[in-house]
């Protein structure tokens, strides 16, 4: 059975918060543990690859900061402008793309929580329409687990409806 909506947005949440960052120690720590691995003699200025929600709460603690720099809302431009003028085409997004635009707004990014508003609105529309076309195959390679997940739900719904007209001879 597929997974629902809901679960493949936390599964995909989950996922990203177990990959691995870089950050940058601010203090010096003699030991550190995490999920049984140890850090030793850790000064101020080392470097540490580790999983991002450890890495987000030595962030939290001011123990560390972020190597990588946030998203760019350039981006998030780029990209409602290219779904916005290519109404029949959906573009390719990265496995994460939602969780790491959502963290970006829960940081503050008003400008970023539009921009999505928009984006999610636009892919939205596209995916109900491919899903009620039946297409399938490279479109569904375009899109983020959670929007498989949402094609999957209505491609399901369309299909029911489509087999009650066959049932009566339509």
């Amino acid at each position: 059975m597929a997974l629902g909506v809901e679960d493949v947005v936390e599964e995909n949440r989950l996922e990203y918060m177990h990959t691995v960052v870089k950050v940058v120690l601010t203090a010096d720590l003699p030991k550190l543990v995490v999920c049984g691995r140890v850090y030793e003699d850790t000064r101020k200025g080392s470097l540490l690859n580790i999983w991002l929600w450890a890495a987000d709460t030595l962030v939290k603690m001011g123990l560390a900061e972020y190597l990588s720099k946030p998203p760019s809302t350039t981006l998030l431009m780029q990209l409602e402008w290219k779904e916005k003028n290519n109404p029949s085409e959906i573009q390719p997004l990265p496995k994460h793309f939602y969780v790491e635009w959502t963290r970006e707004i829960e940081k503050g990014n008003t400008e970023a929580a539009k921009r999505l508003a928009d984006i999610i609105t636009i892919r939205m529309m596209k995916i109900v329409m491919l899903a009620a076309k039946r297409l399938d195959g490279e479109v569904v390679r375009k899109l983020t687990p959670e929007e498989e997940a949402l094609y999957r739900e209505v491609y399901t719904a369309v299909d029911k409806w489509n087999k009650s007209f066959r049932e009566v001879g339509i």
